[in-house]
């Protein structure tokens, strides 16, 4: 969190700030910019050019600017600010106050505007032209034979594979739980054990729950996340829900209805 919805919500926010220029930029700490990026080859690569475009790969946001690329990755508590506006108040584990302290990231134009990343835990980080590479195909766009690929003889568990970005991007927690809760499939199952029709669904309800999240405003809004604690129970056949740690996050499953 924030995942594909949030940060597509930051790009819209960005494209308008489309064809300012860029007169500064600034940074709370330089552990901010990740490793490989000074703040020195920033400002030089960025300040006097336009930003032309935001655009976005799954959680990465990405700034076109002159002929350089900013990457912005928001990590748990991140979120977009245009001149001096949140994009989302409610971002869930955070608070929706925007601290000086917390402001790691300020990108100034030319006439005045600002462009700015608050980041309470400050788990994101900016990176000068990211290697797009390593990305996987963004979740909302991604076809029915790749992910048939991705699943086809991987021993991972199903959600191991969906939260893998250089797989499948955009997927976070919080979306990956309500999707397979939607696809009646266990979190810990084997990637290889999905037959077609299977797959297909996955497919076919990732973009709908994106699509749905989108419109209630975010990815903490899916049906299963109010029952995300101990004693919640399913709200499809109201089974106590499990609590299993996956992939390295804590997921939250339907022991009933997700085989």
């Amino acid at each position: 969190m924030p995942e594909l919805i949030e940060v597509e919500l930051y790009r819209e926010a960005a494209t308008r700030a489309a064809n300012r220029t860029v007169s500064s930029v600034s940074i709370s700490t330089q552990k901010y910019l990740k490793e490989g990026t000074l703040l020195t080859d920033l400002q030089t690569a960025v300040c006097g050019s336009q930003l032309v475009s935001a655009r976005r790969t799954g959680k990465l946001l990405l700034l076109e600017i002159g002929t350089a690329v900013i990457g912005v990755r928001f990590g748990m508590t991140g979120r977009l600010m245009v001149d001096g506006e949140a994009t989302i108040n409610g971002l869930l584990y955070t608070t929706s106050e925007v601290k000086q302290e917390h402001i790691r990231f300020v990108m100034n134009f030319d006439g005045g505007g600002t462009l700015a990343v608050v980041d309470p835990r400050s788990f994101g980080n900016v990176e000068l032209n990211p290697d797009e590479t390593s990305l996987g195909p963004d979740a909302m766009h991604i076809s029915n034979e790749n992910l048939d690929r991705l699943f086809t003889g991987s021993r991972a568990t199903v959600k191991g594979v969906l939260l893998d970005q250089t797989k499948i991007s955009g997927i976070g927690n919080l979306l990956c739980d309500e999707i397979l809760w939607r696809s009646g499939l266990s979190p810990t199952r084997a990637g290889d054990s999905l037959n077609a029709e299977e797959i297909e669904r996955v497919h076919r309800i990732i973009r709908s729950t994106i699509g749905l999240l989108t419109k209630r405003g975010g990815s903490h809004m899916g049906d299963l996340q109010s029952e995300r604690h101990r004693n919640g129970v399913c709200p499809t056949d109201g089974t106590q829900l499990e609590q299993t740690k996956v992939a390295g996050r804590t997921s939250w499953w339907c022991p009933e209805h997700q085989l």
